[in-house]
């Protein structure tokens, strides 16, 4: 029997607006938004205590960058992807991105449909997962 609960995510941005915002726009449209970090040792903590199918995460932050904090997730959560999302597109990011074994990297300012396709994508294809994608 497959699992038809909506996908968890984690939204990670040192922009409390942002970051609001990207909550309500996932949850919208059926995400359950586990919760939001404003930095990345707050964002590996709460895919600690929630056990999200994906996280949505910010690049630069003060303390430890996106990239960073994806490899730290690789490392304890090998299946979780990670979805980047920057406002800059540097080939230096997007090389770490892909040191660091992202599932998709975007850069601020994409329109609402490709992220949460982006998004919809990375869980629908993520192994284990059986729910619904919204």
């Amino acid at each position: 029997m497959s699992d038809r609960r909506a996908p968890r995510l984690v939204v990670v941005d040192d922009d409390r607006l942002l970051a609001e915002e990207l909550a309500g726009l996932f949850s919208d449209v059926g995400y359950d938004v586990t919760g939001v970090a404003l930095d990345a040792a707050g964002g590996i903590d709460l895919v600690r205590r929630t056990q999200p199918d994906v996280v949505l995460m910010d690049v630069r932050m003060e303390g430890m960058s996106g990239t960073e904090a994806a490899a730290v997730l690789r490392r304890h959560h090998p299946d979780l992807p990670v979805v980047l999302l920057s406002a800059y597109d540097d080939d230096g990011i997007v090389d770490a991105a892909r040191q660091a074994c992202v599932a998709a990297y975007l850069v601020k300012g994409c329109s609402a449909d490709e992220l949460l396709g982006t998004v919809g994508t990375v869980v629908a294809h993520s192994p284990g997962w059986t729910g619904v994608r919204p």
